[in-house]
C-alpha cells in the first residue's frame, strides 16, 4: 500500500541521516533546517558545519586534548643524555594549544558559513548527539579503543619506570581517555533499539 511505501522511504531516509558524518559536542546545535552549527560563545555567531568540513572540525574539537598528549609524550621522551623536563614539556604544550586555537579561530572558522547572532535552541545531550551521529558497532569500537588506549598508557608508564610527577600525568591522561571510552559505552547502552 502507499502508506507502507512512504514508511519504507522515511525509514531509508532516517537510516541515511543516521550514518551521515556529523559532529557532537558541547557547543554543537541544530539550526531550523536540522544542520549542525558550532556556536562560538565569544562572538555569539554560529558556524555551519557541512559534511565537507566535518573531519577538519573534529580535528579542531580535540585541540585541548592534543597539548596534553604532547605534554605526556615529551615527559617520557628520553634520547640518551637528552631528557625533556616538565617545564619544557609544558611550554611546548602551551605553544601547541595556542597554535591550534589560532588556526581554529582565525583560519578554519573563517572558511565556514557564518550565521550572525545565532541563537541556540534546545540542545541534545552529548549522549543523544553521539547516538545520532554514530552507528552502534563503530560506537562500540570507539569505546573499546579509548579504554584500551587508557590501559596501554598506564602500562607504558610503568614499563618506562616513571615516578612522581610523570606518573601522575600519565595516570590523569589515562583516566581521561578511559572516561571518554566509558562515555561512548554508556551511549551504546542508552541507545534506543
Amino acid at each position: 500500500s502507499s502508506s507502507d511505501i512512504l514508511q519504507r522511504r522515511s525509514t531509508a531516509v532516517m537510516g541515511k541521516n543516521q550514518s551521515k558524518p556529523g559532529v557532537a559536542g558541547t557547543s554543537i546545535y541544530k539550526d531550523k533546517r536540522g544542520r549542525d552549527v558550532y556556536y562560538d560563545r565569544f562572538t555569539h555567531n554560529g558556524y555551519l558545519i557541512l559534511e565537507s568540513n566535518v573531519k577538519r572540525f573534529q580535528f579542531y574539537q580535540n585541540r585541548l586534548l592534543f597539548p596534553v598528549i604532547v605534554f605526556a609524550l615529551l615527559l617520557n621522551f628520553n634520547l640518551g643524555a637528552m631528557h625533556v623536563g616538565w617545564i619544557e614539556a609544558g611550554v611546548v604544550a602551551i605553544i601547541t594549544f595556542l597554535g591550534l586555537e589560532f588556526f581554529f579561530r582565525f583560519k578554519f572558522l573563517k572558511t565556514l558559513t557564518i550565521i550572525p547572532n545565532f541563537v541556540p535552541e534546545k540542545k541534545l545531550s552529548f549522549i543523544e548527539q553521539v547516538n545520532d551521529k554514530n552507528e552502534r558497532n563503530p560506537l562500540m569500537l570507539k569505546a573499546f579503543l579509548y579504554m584500551l588506549l587508557g590501559v596501554v598508557l598506564i602500562l607504558y608508564a610503568y614499563q618506562q619506570n616513571n615516578t612522581g610527577f610523570n606518573l601522575i600525568i600519565m595516570w590523569v591522561l589515562s583516566i581521561f581517555v578511559i572516561g571518554v571510552g566509558c562515555t561512548y559505552l554508556y551511549a551504546v547502552l542508552k541507545r534506543k533499539k
